[in-house]
């Protein structure tokens, strides 16, 4: 019990004695508790001050603080200054009156603040104290020169795209050295780090000779990634691991050949796109080999954006002297829009004085290089690397060959393979020597060292390139002169060239006898259209070395052309034993037998040159692989003779123009040929432009070839026939019924193009009913072009019940002016799967064209044309139900013409309807039909049947109505057809969305509600025409607030978006209504732009305006032709709804239109007024207004200034015509303008031819008009109040009025 009581007595103790006393020790030792708080004070200050200064250095360290620490420092200052504050109070205690009171408090306080200083000293101890701060990324470039020109936006978007889309992992971004994709690039990276398309965004550079550890060091520094392993193979597999953990871009910068990835740890192409790559190249190759699933192409700028750029850069501004700028816009055309050349090119000459830029511009049009500062980028450098890395050796000797044509010259690849063949030797046989250049020209094409162009056979330099070219030959020892335009060669210019091309040469003087001192010169071109050449003999004695030696005329081209000029060759041309192309073309050239000596001459080029004959000799020149006597005029007739003696050639280009009456030797035979041109007395333009853009490899054209087809098979020209890619021929004779199997039993399948004309024995092109002649199953399989053009005979294309004929590569089918054809006959499994252009004209026993098995398919095919075939019933065949092709056609329409852009028909008289309902839902691409002078068509879509609405009801069709979009469909054009009463089934609702252009003439039995149909749009495909819709063509309802905040309807979008409209013979009272609801406000709207071109309206008997709706509703600024005929109706052309200005009208229209009042609704005579201050018609041309008997004034407070460019006004039959302008309040200012000349007015300045007849009540044109002296005529019966005489200046005299009347200037004296 005691030791209980004495534990109570205890605790007690502890709980009231302990605090007495510590709280006591406040009252007393105040002093000692005080003169602790400095020291504790400094010591914390001094690990302050250390922790400080650790956390200094980790910032120059790059390092990051951890949080602990900022917060341990902000928690010290300010039990720092507390301390402070707590330090005066001391001071201030001792003189209170209350002394001990106040100490007891502040000695509480002080002891508390002595004890979080100790706290924090302990908690001083930082573990971890900072980490290494994560790299700024993206954020590290800066974008202060970056400008996102115009024609590069679609290139900065689809990059954009292409990295949102989450099946591509791997993006190429392609084009020339220093067109500025790494800038690009980075601008990319940004915005997908700022989009957060990506969780990182890393950019690496790669460069010429890739080093694996260099780049995944780059990307683990940018990642904050730290490699323990020291092997590649180790650091791969760990950084690969981190790739695939988030989501990552990689941007690989400069890459030039293909990166092993697992090498350096980037995973490849995975689904999932944790790592996507995109990556910058010179090398389309690289894109390709890498595997890039989007290849984008940077494109070099625009003019307008390559002078921004120079203006930025060369710091060029308004206030820049004009002479300045005159140089500036020249030194840009020669950077053609280069960035890196445009930059570094301003830059230099920021500042400089105006000689420095002159002569800059000198060296640039020398192709010489600047002399670039340093800091700045040399685009010659840049450009350089791209040839450095060429492996191809002959693609870097191609490149330099380039250079020797002029600036922008588009290089025809025929000149390069004959001019690159002459300097590098053949590769044994001329097929494998144009296979290697081909190789080399697509490499050069890949690194954009070469641009194509529009013409496939053809590439260009850019001018940039080309510099950079002539100075990589001056910088080896291939130094080459090209010029354009030069006058005279120089000694000290040309002594060391090893090349010399001269263009455009306007002196033939320029081979004598000193002038061509240049030992090694291995390559000589002069061009000139008109100069002729003389040539010492003396001349080509010093070029030893010679190989290439060219007179052009022209460059490589197939079109005919002759020229006047002459060239002698000189005796000294036996000298040129290194030669191996010589090219002579388009001279007239003499005697050529000294061409018999050049024993080293491989290719000889005389293409439209003309000479006396060609040398026996040419057949003794062992090494000769090329002959182009293409379009040449000999005088003897030994050519295919000699010809047939060189076994020897390769290629061979033959078209002799004077031989018109010479026979085709048949039995030439050249075993080793590999390509030719042998044209025999064709003379085609159609042969021309094909050989122009396809340049076949062998081609055949001959006009009257004539052998029985019992000797072909022996001929030895038969070789010719059979590997022929391409063969046209010209009344052909000798029994040939067919070409296959009588011209070739193995089936032509090496032919790409078959053109045959005026061949009145073929009755069909292809026949295998006679299975023993045929020795193929697979003919005309590479056919691509088939034309066939007044065959008088031909009966069926194809003959072919055993379908050996595939057409599997057919893309052209073209018949015409073959009036026997009764039948195509398709063979029955062929697969026209490539076909994209059918035409069919003047076959007038056709009846059927395809089956629709056949039509099944025809899966790319573009363009139907069918005219003048009067006996087709059908297009596709109509077959049974129940038969296979039945089925087929109904349950696969729609895969059936998906491709199909433009259908047209015309003067096909016996065709019902165009295409069966079925087919019309595959028309998904349609653009374009145009119908016309078809007498029996009753429909375009549905055959009777199926415009039977009971036959489609009873088919099961479980709704009344289906919908059919023709959401491509542009332009409709239904002209003269007399029994059309239906586009397609009343059950179809039509959407037509895009169309612009529509055109209904004369089709007199097509209801009104038909052509309605065609303005239907989505939301009115539930609605019931009301009364006053069915009088109307198109009403469209909208509010004011749509309008106020241009938010439009799809039917207001769909008018207003019309182009073209041309309607006759219907009903309608109006064509466009427009009505607003819910007005309620006083704002004025702006007129909304009306698209339409051109309007043509005739015969519409009923109809009462052609717009309606709110004044100034309609703005028609993109009018050009506007037609009115027979509309008796009608009160005023345009409506108060038409704003007053047409600026783009330039013909006026309007005939046999009754009622007509106005030709501009009056209205509100004062706005019309002010309107007329503006000039509303500057484009109006010619004024036509006829039989319009109520019509008082043309044109009604209009002043004659709107029409400052009329030229021709007609005016007949308009019995109450008083005036062409007239006005409310007419004064002698009335249409005042242009200039006082004898105090006359000077009106319509252009109006140069006047018509007027049957105006009983016409009085005059204008107040105060009067007719100029150039007026060409002036016609003028039965106006009986219109004397023209009084509106004639002084020096016009005018004749009888039934005649025209031609301006008689009066002489100076007379007046």
């Amino acid at each position: 019990m005691g030791d209980i009581v004495l534990s109570i007595v205890a605790k007690l103790a502890e709980y009231t004695v302990d605090p007495i006393l510590h709280h006591a020790r406040y009252l007393c030792c105040f002093n000692n508790i005080a003169g602790n708080l400095p020291n504790a004070k400094e010591e914390l200050e001094l690990t302050r001050n250390s922790v400080k200064e650790r956390v200094e250095e980790a910032i120059k360290r790059t390092e990051i603080i951890e949080p602990a620490v900022e917060k341990w420092l902000k928690d010290v200052e300010k039990v720092l200054e507390e301390v402070h504050m707590l330090q005066g109070r001391i001071s201030e205690v001792n003189k209170s009156h209350f002394r001990r009171q106040f100490q007891y408090f502040l000695t509480k306080k002080i002891a508390r603040k002595i004890e979080k200083m100790a706290q924090l000293n302990h908690n001083s101890k930082f573990d971890p104290f900072s980490k290494i701060a994560e790299l700024p990324g993206m954020k590290y470039y800066s974008s202060k020169d970056f400008v996102l020109f115009k024609s590069r936006e679609s290139t900065y978007e689809n990059l954009l795209e292409a990295l949102k889309d989450k099946s591509v992992s791997m993006i190429g971004l392609v084009g020339l050295g220093g067109s500025g994709k790494t800038t690009l690039a980075k601008e990319v990276g940004k915005k997908a780090e700022e989009l957060k398309l990506f969780e990182k965004v890393v950019m690496v550079t790669v460069s010429q000779t890739p080093n694996i550890r260099s780049i995944q060091v780059q990307i683990a520094d940018k990642l904050g990634l730290k490699f323990v392993e020291e092997s590649e193979e180790g650091r791969a597999q760990r950084l690969s691991k981190r790739l695939r953990t988030g989501t990552t871009l990689l941007i690989l910068d400069d890459v030039w050949e293909n990166l092993d990835f697992e090498a350096i740890g980037i995973p490849y192409n995975e689904n999932n796109k944790g790592c996507g790559v995109l990556l910058t190249t010179r090398s389309r190759e690289v894109c390709i080999s890498m595997q890039c699933q989007t290849i984008i192409e940077l494109n070099l700028l625009t003019g307008e954006e390559a002078w921004d750029l120079f203006k930025l850069n060369a710091n060029i501004t308004g206030e820049s002297p004009y002479v300045l700028k005159g140089v500036a816009t020249k030194i840009v055309d020669e950077c053609k829009g280069l960035p890196i050349a445009i930059v570094t090119v301003g830059s230099t000459l920021k500042g400089k004085t105006f000689e420095e830029w002159e002569s800059a511009l000198s060296r640039l049009e020398d192709s010489k290089p600047l002399d670039i500062p340093k800091g700045l980028r040399s685009p010659y450098a840049c450009l350089q690397l791209s040839y450095d890395n060429l492996t191809n050796q002959l693609a870097k000797s191609l490149f330099l060959l380039c250079s020797i044509f002029p600036e922008d010259h588009e290089i025809d690849l025929e000149d390069l393979f004959r001019f690159g063949m002459g300097l590098t030797g053949t590769f044994g046989t001329m097929v494998k020597g144009r296979r290697e250049m081909q190789t080399a020209v697509s490499v050069l094409i890949d690194s954009y060292l070469l641009l194509q162009v529009s013409k496939k056979e053809r590439v260009k330099m850019h001018d940039m390139v080309r510099d950079v070219a002539l100075w990589i030959a001056s910088k080896t020892g291939q130094a080459i002169l090209a010029s354009t335009g030069r006058d005279q060669l120089m000694d000290e210019t040309i002594k060391d060239k090893r090349a010399i091309s001269l263009w455009d040469l306007k002196n033939g003087q320029l081979l004598g006898d000193d002038q061509l001192n240049c030992p090694s010169l291995e390559i000589l071109l002069f061009h000139s259209r008109k100069v002729a050449f003389e040539v010492s003999n003396a001349c080509f004695e010093r070029l030893k070395m010679i190989k290439i030696l060219a007179f052009l005329t022209s460059s490589y081209t197939w079109s005919l052309y002759t020229t006047s000029c002459t060239l002698s060759l000189p005796q000294s041309m036996k000298s040129l034993q290194n030669l191996h192309t010589l090219c002579l073309r388009g001279y007239k050239l003499g005697d050529i037998s000294i061409l018999e000596s050049l024993q080293a001459l491989e290719v000889l080029d005389l293409r439209c040159s003309s000479f006396i004959e060609l040398p026996n000799g040419i057949a003794s020149l062992k090494k000769l692989k090329l002959l182009d006597l293409f379009c040449c005029s000999i005088q003897e007739n030994n050519a295919y003779e000699v010809i047939g003696r060189c076994l020897q050639l390769n290629e061979l280009y033959l078209r002799i123009y004077s031989y018109s009456n010479e026979e085709f030797l048949h039995n030439i035979s050249l075993s080793r040929l590999e390509r030719y041109v042998l044209n025999f007395k064709m003379y085609s333009q159609i042969w021309t432009d094909m050989m122009e853009e396809h340049r076949p490899c062998r081609a055949l054209c001959i006009n009257g070839f004539n052998a029985s087809v019992q000797s072909f098979i022996s001929l030895p020209i038969k070789d010719f026939f059979q590997k022929a890619e391409y063969l046209h021929l010209e009344h052909l004779k000798g029994g040939y019924e067919n070409v296959i199997p009588s011209m070739d039993p193995q089936g032509m399948n090496h032919l790409i193009f078959l053109i045959l004309e005026y061949c009145p024995e073929i009755k069909c092109v292809f026949d295998s009913t006679n299975v023993d002649l045929l020795q193929t199953e697979d003919a005309f399989s590479s056919l691509v072009i088939l034309r066939l053009r007044v065959l008088d005979n031909l009966e069926e294309v194809f003959n072919d019940p055993s379908s050996r004929c595939s057409l599997k590569s057919l893309e052209e089918l073209s018949i015409e002016s073959c009036r026997q054809l009764y039948n195509i006959s398709f063979p029955k499994n062929s697969k026209l799967c490539h076909l994209k252009f059918l035409t069919i004209d003047h076959c007038p026993m056709l009846t059927c064209i395809f089956k629709p098995s056949i039509v099944q398919t025809l899966e790319l095919l573009e363009q139907v044309t069918i005219s003048d075939c009067f006996e087709l019933k059908q297009i596709i065949e109509e077959v049974e139900e129940g038969s296979v092709d039945y089925v087929t056609s109904q349950s696969h329409t729609s895969l059936m013409l998906p491709k199909l852009r433009t259908l047209t028909i015309l003067r096909c008289h016996s065709l019902e309807y165009i295409f069966p309902m079925c087919y019309a839902h595959g028309l998904a691409s349609l653009e374009e039909l145009n119908i016309g002078f078809c007498d029996k068509l009753k429909y375009v879509f549905g055959s009777e049947k199926e415009h039977d609405l009971r036959v489609y009801q009873h088919q099961s069709h479980p709704q009344t109505n289906i919908h059919i979009n023709f959401l491509n469909l542009e332009t409709l054009r239904l002209k003269e057809l007399p029994n059309l009463v239906e586009i397609w089934p009343k059950y179809f609702d039509p959407h037509l969305p895009n169309l612009k252009k529509l055109a209904c003439i004369d089709c007199p039995r097509m209801p009104d509600s038909c052509v309605r149909r065609l303005m239907i749009i989505d939301s009115d495909l539930q609605q019931d025409s009301t009364a006053t819709e069915k009088e109307l063509l198109c009403l469209v309802t909208t509010t004011f607030n749509q309008l106020s905040h241009q938010v439009f309807s799809s039917k207001l979008r769909h008018v207003l978006k019309f182009r073209g409209l041309a309607l006759s013979g219907l009903g309608v009272k109006g064509l466009f209504q427009f009505q607003i609801r819910e007005h309620g406000s006083n704002t004025e709207l702006a007129p909304l732009n009306l698209d339409l071109t051109h309007a043509v309206l005739s015969d519409l008997p009923e109809l009462e305006f052609i717009w309606k709706g709110p004044s100034n509703f309609l703005s028609l600024q993109m009018l050009d032709r506007i037609y009115v005929d027979g509309c008796p109706k009608l009160k005023a052309i345009f409506s108060p709804t038409i704003v007053r200005s047409l600026p783009m009208l330039r013909t006026l229209e309007i005939t046999d239109c009754e009622e007509l009042e106005q030709i501009f609704d009056s209205g509100d005579a004062q706005t019309l007024y002010t309107c007329s201050e503006q000039v509303c018609f500057p484009n109006l041309e010619d004024i036509c207004v006829k039989k319009c008997n109520k019509l008082k004034y043309l044109f009604h407070n209009f002043v004659a200034g709107h029409f400052h460019n009329l030229i021709e006004l007609e005016i007949e039959d308009c019995s109450e015509l008083q005036k062409v302008f007239a006005f409310e309040c007419e004064t002698d200012d009335d249409g005042q303008e242009g200039i006082i000349k004898d105090g006359e007015k000077v009106l319509l300045r252009k109006l140069l031819r006047i018509r007027l007849s049957t105006l009983p009540n016409f009085k005059e044109i204008h107040h105060g008009f009067k007719l100029k002296d150039d007026v060409k005529g002036h016609f003028i019966n039965d106006c009986p109040k219109y004397s023209p005489s009084l509106y004639l200046h002084t020096g016009f005299l005018i004749g009888n009025k039934d005649k025209d009347v031609l301006p008689i200037p009066i002489s100076k004296k007379e007046q």
